[in-house]
């Protein structure tokens, strides 16, 4: 099989020349260029077991990336294919191992094939530059590689929350947008950060929240520097959603802003819009459930919490450096509305969840105990106690006024 050439994968056709993934009548959706290299990569070497290391050896061409760059490709490349990382029918994940393409490939048949006059009404201009040398050097990408290696540095910085690792994402986002206007990820990554920006640092130097909740009941999206920045992140999010459409991490960022400018209904709605894509997009369900919580509905705001940590569950293998530091505060944030709700059985229970992914976690084990201790269960609680000093360090504080 040419590199560059339609090809069959299972039930879709490839065509890495113009980027395009298409099956039967449905619309085809568009892979960016790293993408699609991956996504030949692993079709040329179907059925072979692939470490990590030679996918960016090959594909990213032996550059530094993130613990979990390759991870978070193979699982964007899995929605793209509707692919199940847990019954997998066209990418395998082999723990500590590698990625395995299991689906069948063969020939496309060209009359199939998009001719260039379809395919240049469909491709984004920046996408049309990246394209030109796809023929030359499947792997290369003429300048973009820098361009896309920032947007990656900048998603890893955002995912810190400090402030100065958020600022630094913002500058790292403009820099590819001003050589690369239309790149999608740059768009949705800025808009991010400067909704981060108005609910964590505000510009007016005024106290900033910890959750959206809590900035939206300060209103802070009704100051004027707030307003300013979020009319720009509301432009480039929803510029971002119009040049990836089937992307739910494009599509996301439009949802953030509309929820912090204070439009509930309107966030809500693109959530679900993004559910339609994805329904284990965990990001999106956590983000619901916040929503349906403001809104005071937090047997629905549970529901959405609960879809969350499944979704999570599931990712795990694939995203584990972008899933792991959320999971045990998800276990935790659910175990202590239960515990509001007056259901300490269920709160017990996820708090126990929580201590499968976490064990000694003092954010799960501290109030596991309490909660047995109010109702009774002391040795049990200071069993729970014990074992977290043991683990962790005599100073560690539990049951103190026990």
């Amino acid at each position: 099989m040419q590199r560059d050439t339609p090809f069959r994968l299972g039930d879709w056709l490839v065509e890495p020349d113009t980027g395009r993934l298409s099956r039967g009548g449905s619309p085809a959706a568009s892979l960016e260029p790293r993408l699609m290299s991956l996504l030949v990569y692993l079709s040329t070497n179907a059925g072979r077991v692939l470490p990590r290391a030679t996918l960016e050896a090959d594909v990213w061409s032996g550059r530094v990336v993130g613990d979990d760059t390759v991870a978070r490709a193979v699982s964007r490349l899995r929605r793209a294919l509707g692919d199940d990382a847990q019954n997998p029918r066209y990418i395998e994940t082999l723990p500590r191992r590698g990625y395995r393409l299991i689906a069948e490939v063969g020939e496309a048949d060209r009359s199939t094939a998009s001719t260039p006059h379809r395919a240049s009404r469909w491709l984004a201009p920046a996408a049309a530059l990246l394209i030109i040398a796809a023929g030359a050097l499947v792997f290369h990408w003429g300048k973009a590689p820098a361009v896309h290696e920032d947007v990656s540095r900048a998603d890893d910085l955002y995912m810190r929350f400090t402030r100065a690792d958020n600022e630094a994402a913002i500058g790292l986002y403009e820099r590819v947008l001003e050589s690369s206007p239309d790149d999608a990820r740059a768009m949705g990554g800025l808009a991010n950060a400067l909704v981060q920006r108005v609910i964590r640092w505000p510009e007016d130097s005024q106290q900033g929240a910890r959750t959206l909740a809590d900035a939206l009941a300060r209103g802070q999206h009704k100051r004027e520097t707030a307003q300013a920045t979020l009319t720009r992140a509301l432009r480039l999010a929803r510029r971002a959603a119009a040049a990836a459409p089937n992307d739910p991490d494009a599509l996301k960022p439009l949802a953030f802003a509309l929820t912090a400018s204070g439009d509930l209904a309107a966030g809500a709605s693109q959530y679900e819009a993004i559910l339609q894509i994805d329904e284990a997009h965990w990001p999106s369900l956590i983000n619901l459930g916040e929503i349906r919580s403001i809104e005071g509905d937090e047997l629905a705001a549970l529901a959405y919490l609960e879809r969350a940590w499944a979704a999570m569950q599931a990712a795990y293998n694939d995203e584990p450096q972008r899933v792991g530091p959320w999971q045990l505060g998800m276990g935790v944030i659910i175990a202590e509305r239960y515990g509001e709700r007056g259901d300490p059985r269920e709160a017990e229970r996820w708090y126990r969840r929580a201590l499968k992914v976490a064990p000694y976690a003092p954010q799960a084990t501290v109030p596991l105990a309490q909660l047995l201790a109010d109702r009774g269960e002391l040795e049990a609680a200071r069993d729970l106690c014990a074992t977290l000093r043991a683990r962790l360090g005599a100073n560690q504080r539990c049951l103190e006024s026990n």
